[in-house]
């Protein structure tokens, strides 16, 4: 094997390698967020994009090139002379090799982008979900409290001019904060739908796997 293939064997096996640390359970889609935005990575992930298109093209014209050699191979046929015959035979068997080996790396290349990008949009969806529980807490917590105001306002007996602008005043944060309330809910509401999506992305994706 020369040095190239052996060199893309290698990247097979570390792809192989990543996805297996990309199914493990008990590593959390946060912590891959930490690993994947590192700030040593902040350099590289700029032209992430471009070093992978680079890559993968360079992997393609390994994968023709193997092709190429199967077709060159695989027409040849020589009954008189066994050792020619034997060395077109392990020729043919080291393009079809090749072509294997370039094939899933080009395969588990796709793979790997398209995990990392699942697994970076669950962290911000959670991160978001966790963002909107705690501003719908906060405005239970307000509406509540708001309410109680309300509830000592309104057992005053001498009614004069503070007490109904204060009144009007509670009564008008009591509907900005219900509106806020509405607001973080139907933001639950999308992130439940958009949540639902994604695993179902997971889920089409480890069929496709399989």
């Amino acid at each position: 094997m020369t040095i190239q293939w052996v060199l893309i064997a290698s990247f097979l096996y570390w792809e192989l390698a990543v996805i297996v640390l990309f199914m493990l359970p008990f590593i959390s889609s946060t912590v891959w967020k930490y690993i994947l935005r590192f700030h040593l990575w902040e350099v590289v992930a700029r032209k992430a994009n471009t070093y992978f298109i680079v890559f993968l093209i360079v992997l393609i014209l390994f994968f023709l090139d193997s092709i190429r050699e199967m077709v060159k191979y695989s027409g040849k046929h020589s009954s008189h002379d066994y050792e020619a015959e034997l060395q077109m035979h392990m020729k043919l068997f080291r393009s079809q090799r090749n072509y294997y080996i370039a094939g899933m790396a080009i395969f588990l290349s796709l793979v790997i982008y398209r995990l990392a990008a699942l697994i970076l949009t669950e962290s911000d969806l959670i991160e978001r979900n966790e963002e909107s529980m705690k501003k719908a807490q906060e405005s239970m917590q307000n509406l509540q409290n708001l309410t109680q105001k309300t509830k000592e306002v309104e057992v005053q007996t001498l009614p004069n001019e503070k007490f109904i602008t204060e009144l009007e005043k509670l009564s008008n944060e009591l509907k900005n904060k219900e509106n806020e309330l509405k607001s973080v809910e139907q933001d639950m509401e999308n992130l439940k739908i958009r949540n639902e999506q994604l695993s179902k992305d997971y889920k089409d994706l480890l069929e496709k796997m399989n």
